[in-house]
């Protein structure tokens, strides 16, 4: 049994997956260490690449300050772009790497680990985006990465809340190593017969194969049970040889392999047969190792479709020479080798293909709102959660104005109550002074928004609780503030400036949360589903509606930047919000009735 053991302990961190050519190959997780020191490294890339933005953001300054090509204005203009392209990367980044470089951000490069979806195939944006919106959530409490790693302990594959919602897996990153030529063995008689059974042999090979990946408590836990297996039928004794557990092992695999290979038992590569295969394999092998190598390297573009062609020819060859050498009872390092040549293979030829911009732009134009109106029950009902609490907020502060002094805070009472002297000098309820002018404003606003919004869909994943609380939460503050500006009769200094924004704002807002909500819905109600299939399912879903959302906030910002807090009269901000509104209206109701069928379709097919 002790050899039966210290098999199922090397395989229960390995996750066997099935390639289209019906091969299983197995990958072996990631652990939490390598795991954590991967994000030290990416939050140091990104700590540099910050510095870098802020040594450039002093420099442009100080040189468009001394030349007097711009002033404050002119710096202005160059905070707000620095700000604006800080944000794009700190969220862009692990999904640009897991997305489009094979799962490895540079952090995972340099442990090698990746991420792969759950069936073995490569990351596609839509679950990098997903694994990394819930990022907001495995990194609480207080960016302390708690509810992750809580998460990495006690799942089985050691999935943090994001890999759950994305459907992913971290993975060791290992590629096979070429087994050394058999040497013409030696005589029967000088080595003697074979001293281990197949299934004993196979244990130790796996061992000797695999010790170097695992860790050190599991390594010596494992080396005791199989040398206390193994001394007695080998007939030596680790201690009286002064040798550790692990060098004993080491010696017994080597002492083996000659004596089976004396025996006709096979060599390195396992059995007769799969010594053969070996044989007459290993030039290809060696072939396609060096095109893998190419292909990693530079990428399938740049192959040319000849040599692409030839290397998805080799592939399905590697993968039937990995069926037929499981067939033979090739040896661990055999199979070890070729699963890791296929596994590597798969991930480059069966990557998703890279979105282009045109299928972005059909995407905005009819996808996102069909989408809309596909899922428009969570959106109703994140909006009811979104505007009833403002609704009854506002009464009840217009009652009792006492209770707006409370809820909203000093700040923001003072300027309520300004807001009538600030009309009586043409100023807004907003300038953007404010915030050092309106690149800045908007592109501090914008950002925030955004940042919000993922947040509203990442706490979808706590069966929509988190997304309630947001909705409620921002609901209150909305109904409280509007009360306020109206008991000090300030109903247009207010509206000019928000309505101009805020369609488009509270309709993203609504949108997100109903994302959220159909998010939390795999978890309430997963319908013919299970689960983990809901939730996977649901949250790429989701994401098409966050990505939407962006893009109407970072419009939202840019007119609340730029407009909203402009000079122009009220009248003329409250007629280009009313054009905003029945724009957004024609929008989501009409474009994309194409799109809209295949999604009903679809939607129907997963019932």
């Amino acid at each position: 049994m002790a050899q039966a053991a210290a098999a199922y302990a090397l395989n229960d961190r390995q996750v066997d997956v099935e390639t289209p050519e019906h091969v299983s190959v197995g990958y072996e997780l990631a652990d939490l260490g390598s795991r954590f020191v991967a994000m030290l490294i990416d939050a140091l890339v990104l700590t540099l690449v910050w510095l870098v933005l802020v040594l450039g953001l002093v420099a442009l300054g100080f040189a468009t300050f001394s030349s007097g090509l711009g002033g404050f204005e002119g710096i202005g203009i160059l905070a707000a772009a620095m700000f604006a392209l800080w944000f794009v990367i700190t969220w862009g980044y692990r999904v640009y790497y897991e997305a489009f470089r094979d799962g490895q951000t540079i952090g995972k490069k340099a442990m090698r680990i990746r991420v792969v979806q759950d069936g073995g195939f490569p990351m596609t944006f839509r679950a990098a985006a997903v694994r990394n919106l819930i990022r907001m959530l495995d990194m609480q409490p207080g960016f302390t990465w708690g509810v992750a790693a809580l998460a990495m302990m006690l799942h089985p594959r050691t999935k943090r809340l994001g890999d759950m919602a994305a459907g992913t897996v971290v993975v060791r990153d290992r590629t096979g190593q070429p087994i050394p030529e058999d040497h013409a063995p030696e005589p029967l008689a000088a080595v003697g017969r074979p001293l281990l059974g197949d299934q004993e042999f196979g244990a130790l090979s796996m061992y000797v194969q695999r010790r170097a990946t695992l860790e050190f408590a599991v390594r010596a836990q494992l080396a005791a049970t199989l040398t206390q297996r193994l001394a007695s039928r080998v007939g030596a004794d680790p201690r009286r040889l002064q040798q550790t557990a692990d060098a004993f092992l080491g010696t017994v695999y080597e002492e083996e392999l000659v004596r089976r290979r004396a025996a006709g038992a096979g060599g390195r590569a396992g059995s007769g047969q799969a010594t053969g295969l070996f044989r007459r394999q290993k030039a290809m092998w060696d072939s396609y190792q060096r095109m893998l190598g190419e292909a990693r390297g530079g990428g399938l573009a740049k192959m040319g479709e000849a040599r692409v062609s030839r290397f998805g020819a080799m592939y399905r060859e590697v993968a039937a020479d990995l069926a037929r050498a499981r067939t033979y009872g090739g040896s661990p390092e055999l199979l070890y080798m070729l699963e890791r040549a296929v596994g590597a293979g798969h991930n480059l030829l069966y990557r998703a293909p890279a979105r282009r911009w045109i299928g972005v732009r059909r995407w905005v134009m009819g996808g996102f709102p069909a989408l809309v109106r596909l899922r428009w029950r969570p959106i109703a009902l994140a909006s009811a959660l979104l505007y009833m609490p403002a609704i009854l907020t506002f009464a009840a502060v217009r009652n009792n104005p006492g209770l707006g002094r409370s809820m909203i805070g000093p700040e923001m009472m003072e300027r309520a109550e300004q807001a009538e002297a600030r009309q009586a000098r043409g100023q807004g309820y907003v300038s953007p002074e404010d915030f050092g002018g309106s690149p800045l404003m908007s592109s501090t606003i914008m950002t925030n928004n955004i940042q919000v919004t993922f947040g509203a869909y990442a706490g979808g994943l706590l069966a929509g609780l988190g997304t309630v609380l947001m909705l409620v939460f921002n609901g209150v503050l909305v109904g409280a503030v509007t009360g306020v500006f109206a008991n000090y009769d300030a109903n247009l200094h207010l509206w000019s400036f928000l309505l101009v924004h805020g369609v488009i704002e509270l309709t993203a807002i609504c949108v997100a949360g109903g994302a959220g909500l159909w998010l939390g819905s795999a978890m309430l109600l997963p319908g013919r589903l299970t689960r983990r299939e809901a939730l996977v399912r649901r949250g790429r879903e989701s994401v098409s509606l966050i990505g939407g959302t962006a893009v109407m906030l970072v419009l939202a910002g840019i007119i609340e930047g730029f407009i909203s807090p402009s000079g122009l009269p009220a009248e003329v901000k409250l007629a280009f919000a009313a054009l905003l509104g029945v724009g957004l209206v024609l929008y989501l109701a009409f474009a994309g009735r194409d799109e809209s069928a295949r999604l009903v379709a679809a939607a129907a097919a997963e019932r």
